[in-house]
């Protein structure tokens, strides 16, 4: 391959806003070549986003699908590697740091990605009462003001109202609280609390709660908070109609949104790819979402040998998109709504691709079609027309693409200290989770579908989950039943047929605070042999039967 330095596009490990407009030129000439290396040599680069390109990006499973500016806009290239040697990319709020459209062949390594001011800012629990909490802030590292009882964040770029959400971490294990769960201020939502702000002193918040409302008695002097004032808007590699992509050997600190998030691509690797906690800064965050997001993706997806702790969300998610159908045409033609708010904008397919028409309230097949023709109306509305008539199908029925299927490898990897869950995984490939440590809040393994709310397909086929340790998961009852989730959104079952099919358990090691091994329903076989469990004081014990079983046509344990 052709090597190329950096440094001879004028591209330097040092703090210069020409370096986003050298990378950008530098990108733009070698767009058309084939078989380049492009080496970054040691040192702390600084990706402003003033001279970034900008782009109207529809990212699933994020905010504000607006105008976003990127850094390495690596759209067309093929056969390319980027490889830091000790390097490390320090970004400026608000700018993607990778985009990959339309690309082949592109691997990314040894390199450290970090934003100079985080997304999210966080606190100290210094004095608790019932509608009283006062928060130790440290207006260097996390600027903030407030205007009349309202808290504010100052940014690089942005200044926002402290209004989506607080996350309640424990001061010692940093990691979510025991049997927490988000709280939110002034937002017109039941769940949130109306609070006034008032600075006692620089650096010292205190935080009144208005009405009958109470801090959460799991709350605690000398926990963290961590205040989620920015929108998920900026992932940093976002990988959209591509294929064989390896990224590899990179640390990631923090990001505006997901760790990577893939959608319509082919061959996905995360080798030793970490999202972690700061050796120096230790933010109690790292991500501000989910750590690896990839949906209607296809081929092979292998993530090996990666750390994921603290990130804001799940460490992994596979799925694809229901399309919810709201009016039908014709036998042949529909038009397909968008529902969840942060799958806006997403085509969910092109001319001869292959769906499933889907019965929402069963979520089982009714019948299997062509794509003939696809028009994107809008960002909530779709247009199709398929090959053959259907005659069973009424509004409200969901269509599914199935020609993007993958098969998931997750193997050797630690998952540790996020908020929610560990791998939610719907599809329909042969999947296998090998090897793995997971100390997660919720469920350490996710197995759902849903036609009716979040609209995340689809039914799995074959799971098996061999070797792994499970320690001390699920105590935190809104992210999860017990440690293993089998639990699909349908409304009613039929008989001899389940969403799911296939899900195996064997040698794996459960390090148990209580009883609860299992949740599952709606999934024809499931078979579990040579686990061992043992039983831990971490958590006081919650209810909860070991196996509990509905819906589950043949269950095995030896």
């Amino acid at each position: 391959m052709k090597q190329i330095e950096v440094s001879t596009y004028g591209i330097f490990p040092e703090d210069c806003r020409e370096n986003t407009w050298k990378l950008r030129q530098m990108l733009d000439q070698l767009r058309e070549e084939e078989g380049i290396q492009i080496i970054f040599e040691p040192g702390t680069y600084h990706f402003y986003p003033d001279y970034a390109v900008e782009k109207l990006l529809y990212i699933s499973n994020h905010d504000e699908d607006t105008i976003k500016r990127i850094a390495f806009d690596l759209t067309g290239f093929q056969h390319l590697v980027i490889r830091g040697e000790e390097t490390q990319f320090l970004f400026h709020t608000d700018v993607i740091p990778f985009y990959l459209h339309a690309c082949e062949d592109i691997t990314i390594e040894g390199v450290k990605i970090d934003y100079v001011r985080p997304g999210y800012s966080e606190g100290k629990i210094r004095e608790l009462k019932p509608q009283r909490m006062v928060v130790e802030i440290d207006p260097t590292e996390y600027p903030y003001e407030i205007f009349n009882g309202r808290l504010y964040f100052r940014g690089e770029n942005f200044f926002n109202e402290m209004t989506y959400g607080c996350l309640e971490m424990d001061g010692k294990r940093h990691a979510p609280v025991c049997q927490g769960h988000d709280i939110g201020f002034n937002r017109p939502y039941p769940w949130s609390y109306g609070a006034v702000f008032d600075e006692l002193e620089p650096g010292v918040v205190e935080i009144r709660l208005l009405g009958d409302k109470e801090f959460l008695k799991t709350s605690q002097v000398g926990n963290n908070l961590i205040f989620r004032h920015h929108a998920r808007t900026h992932p940093a590699f976002y990988v959209t109609y591509s294929k064989d992509i390896v990224l590899q050997d990179i640390v990631l600190y923090h990001c505006v949104g997901m760790a990577v998030i893939a959608q319509f691509s082919e061959n996905l690797t995360m080798r030793r790819f970490d999202v972690r906690r700061h050796p120096e800064k230790k933010r109690i965050f790292t991500a501000t979402a989910d750590g690896f997001h990839l949906i209607y993706c296809r081929g092979k997806i292998q993530i090996q040998d990666c750390l994921l702790e603290n990130q804001l969300d799940d460490p992994l998610n596979v799925h694809g998109i229901y399309g919810r159908i709201h009016k039908i045409i014709s036998e042949r033609e529909v038009m397909v709504e968008l529902v969840e708010g942060m799958q806006k904008g997403v085509p969910l397919g092109k001319k001869g691709e292959q769906f499933r028409i889907i019965d929402n309230e069963t979520m089982l097949e009714i019948e299997t079609v062509r794509l003939e023709e696809h028009q994107m109306l809008n960002g909530d509305y779709q247009y199709m027309k398929f090959d053959r008539p259907v005659t069973e199908w009424k509004e409200s029925f969901v269509v599914e693409n199935t020609d993007y299927v993958p098969d998931v490898l997750v193997e050797g990897c630690t998952f540790q200290n996020n908020r929610a869950r560990g791998l939610l995984l719907t599809s329909a490939g042969d999947v296998l989770v090998r090897k793995n440590v997971f100390k997660t809040a919720g469920s350490a393994i996710l197995i759902e579908g849903d036609s009716n709310y979040w609209f995340e397909s689809g039914a799995t086929r074959h799971i098996v989950v061999e070797q792994n340790q499970f320690i001390d998961c699920a105590y935190v009852p809104d992210w999860g039943n017990a440690p293993i989730q089998v639990s699909p959104s349908a409304k009613k079952y039929v008989q001899g047929q389940r969403y799911h099919k296939y899900l195996e358990l064997r040698d794996n090691e459960f390090y148990c605070f209580d009883d609860r091994i299992l949740w599952a329903q709606n999934i024809e076989e499931i078979h579990m042999s040579g686990n061992k469990i043992f039983q831990t004081d971490t958590f006081p014990p919650m209810e909860g039967e070991r196996f509990y079983l509905d819906g589950v046509l043949k269950f095995e344990e030896k």
